[in-house]
């Protein structure tokens, strides 16, 4: 952070953050459905079926990577998807208990959307999310169903 002085006010510039719309994750959470089945990637080598933490981080860190001209980018995106992720995944028992969060039989989550909105705000606007509290959340996610019942 660099910070210079102008007219007695003290300005401070911050390092360029990418934006990471919400239509722009749920692109993302779409594309997953088929990044999940990869085999191989170029950038980590054969990952075979495995549907463990370190072969989806793979994958997923190569989707990022194809998608993005700018690296930069590519990473802060994969960076807070796995984040979001992460943290649903971590509150995935508080969540289920509240009827947000589903596990089908193949032990994927399926996730309310209104309950992806919420944790895609806050991940995207606060450097301090992942230690934000699952009832906050849910509290947040009630107030978008209540606003728009067909998320």
């Amino acid at each position: 952070m660099a910070a210079t002085e102008y007219g007695g006010a003290v300005k401070t510039s911050v390092d360029v953050q990418f934006r990471y719309g919400f239509e722009e994750f749920m692109d993302h959470v779409r594309a997953m459905k088929t990044v999940r089945n990869w085999q191989y990637t170029q950038r980590f080598g054969h990952v075979g079926a495995s549907q463990d933490s370190r072969a989806n981080s793979a994958r997923v860190l190569e989707y990022f990577s194809d998608s993005y001209s700018d690296q930069k980018e590519a990473l802060h995106k994969a960076e807070l998807f796995l984040s979001i992720y992460d943290y649903i995944g971590r509150n995935a028992l508080y969540f289920s208990r509240r009827g947000l969060v589903e596990e089908s039989n193949d032990g994927m989550l399926s996730v309310a959307p209104a309950l992806l909105r919420s944790v895609h705000l806050v991940f995207s606007l606060s450097a301090k999310s992942a230690s934000i509290s699952a009832k906050k959340l849910v509290n947040l996610t009630r107030c978008f169903q209540e606003i728009e019942p067909e998320l």
